[in-house]
């Protein structure tokens, strides 16, 4: 095993900031240590100088992809964060079921950004079936998104290890997933509820291509990657792209305290427009 120097890791953490905004502090030298070395175990690169030398001269995209899936952490699960959904179900769908809320043509968008391996915007599928009666009359969509390649492709397939979900009401599991006919151990997200969401990939520091308006964004343990400058910046931009009363729930680990943006505080980790 390689230890990671000092000044291999301020490289790593200068490259991370100036491509993707995020802030890794010197915690980090461990984990990213650690990924690096399992990294190199399987590639030509005979040191992390060599890898990072390689990705100073590389015009393919594709290896920082690579480089970015080492340093990212996709460690999530269905309905993380259970308060976030409650609250949904209580001030946003009931309010709609009942009509004492409405949408432009019936139409309800929410954004998943920083999707991870996809748990999160299914989670919020089945939280829109299990929260709207008639929601074959509305116009469900759901983006989900992330950056990370390895992500992006888990969340697209929707199918999971089958101890992802048996924290779950059984009730649940059987009407939102079905057995992988395949192997045993495994559960795939069922068809009506992938069928609600679209899953691309996504660098929040880049442009958006998506115009809104969106009713509920989620980016939830994503910007405790990001300085204060990024993290202002960004939900600045959720901002603009949030309709008037639209919710932004975030990490239960973050805040927004000293951050200029104007938005109104409703509960623990989530604002409203």
């Amino acid at each position: 095993m390689t230890e990671l120097s000092p000044s291999d890791f301020d490289r790593i953490a200068r490259l991370a900031r100036d491509r993707w905004g995020l802030n890794l502090t010197s915690r980090k030298m461990p984990l990213v240590s650690n990924r690096l070395n399992s990294f190199l175990r399987k590639s030509d690169f005979p040191s992390v100088e060599a890898y990072l030398d390689y990705l100073h001269r590389s015009t393919n995209s594709d290896d920082m992809l690579v480089f970015f899936d080492i340093l990212s952490t996709n460690v999530t699960s269905f309905f993380r964060d259970m308060s976030h959904f409650e609250y949904l179900e209580r001030e946003f769908y009931t309010p709609l079921a009942r009509g004492n809320l409405t949408t432009p043509g019936r139409r309800i968008r929410l954004w998943s950004a920083g999707c991870s391996n996809g748990c999160e915007p299914y989670s919020l599928a089945i939280n829109a079936l299990e929260s709207l009666p008639d929601i074959a009359d509305w116009d469900v969509r759901i983006l989900a998104t992330d950056l990370s390649s390895t992500a992006v492709e888990q969340a697209q397939r929707g199918e999971y290890e089958s101890r992802h979900v048996t924290g779950l009401n059984p009730e649940v599991v059987r009407r939102y997933f079905e057995a992988d006919p395949e192997q045993a151990d495994r559960v795939r997200v069922s068809s009506h509820v992938r069928s609600l969401v679209s899953v691309a990939r996504l660098n929040l520091n880049d442009t958006w291509p998506m115009r809104g308006p969106f009713d509920v964004i989620f980016c939830r343990n994503v910007m405790i990657y990001f300085g204060a400058e990024t993290r202002e910046a960004l939900v600045n931009r959720f901002h603009d792209l949030l309709r008037p009363g639209g919710i932004l729930a975030i990490g239960s680990a973050e805040t927004l305290s000293g951050v200029d943006v104007p938005l109104e505080y409703v509960q623990a980790s989530i604002y409203r427009k």
